[in-house]
Parts: structure tokens; sequence; C-alpha cells
């Protein structure tokens, strides 16, 4: 791990504490939920300067009808057209949620700020997506995987 990394991933984990956020570390990878909804927060270099990188598959086997899948795209567009954090995608029946931010000069403020949007965007996806599929939850998709 790089020194920026390793200084990103020390002020990020310093972030945590002072919020008393509930996450879960792993190999420089953070699992932050909120609701039913997951993401998970990668730290990344290029070019010597460092991001935060969230990624979310907020919905798993998702069952829509025709009319709910094209309300859930115009959503999806409209989120994304308005730049909101982070870019929306419906892929083989789950959502993905992807949204890059330079965090060179991250402050506590911007941080929580960046991290309470992504997650409230996640979990009223999820919402969105229980309501369109009748109800199923990203959380009920995957027990009925097992």
């Amino acid at each position: 791990m790089s020194i920026l990394l390793d200084a990103l991933r020390h002020r990020i984990e310093l972030y945590f504490q002072r919020l008393g956020a509930d996450y879960t570390e792993n190999e420089g990878e953070y699992l932050l939920t909120r609701g039913s909804a997951a993401v998970v927060l990668y730290l990344s270099e290029f070019d010597n300067h460092v991001f935060l990188d969230f990624h979310g598959a907020i919905a798993h086997n998702i069952q829509l009808s025709s009319e709910s899948e094209l309300a859930l795209y115009k959503t999806l567009l409209n989120w994304n057209v308005a730049d909101v954090f982070g870019k929306f995608a419906l892929v083989d029946n789950q959502v993905i949620l992807k949204y890059r931010m330079p965090a060179d000069e991250l402050s506590f403020d911007t941080f929580c700020f960046v991290v309470d949007s992504v997650l409230e965007y996640a979990d009223s996806l999820d919402e969105m997506v229980a309501t369109l599929s009748n109800g199923q939850r990203h959380i009920d998709a995957q027990l009925s995987d097992v």
C-alpha cells in the first residue's frame, strides 16, 4: 500500500470512529449499510491522487413487470442526468451503484456528507425496487438464493 493510500485509510478510519459509524473493514474495503442496502467503499490511487470508490449492488434477482422496469429505468436515467451521488444501472436483474470521488483533501464534513448521500440514495433505491417488485427487498432476494 502506498503512503498516500495508507494516509487516506488512516484518515477514513478516524472519520468512522468520530462518527461512531457501523462498518466492516477488510483489507482496505469498507462495507457500509443503511436499511437493507449495502455499499462497499474502496480506496484507490491514480497518478499521485487518491479516491473514494463506492460500489453497491442494490438489488439482486429482481423480477419486475414491463411497466415497473420502465419506471425504474426512467428514475435511474433521471438520477444519472441530474448527476446525483453515483451512477446507476439496471444490469442482469440487479441495480448497480458506482461513485468515485477525489479524496486528496477530504474534510470530515465532506466525507460525512458524501457517505450519507450515497447511502441515502442506495436505501431509497432499494425501497423503490421493493415497491416495484411487490415488496421483495435486497435482503429478501439474498435469502431466497440460499
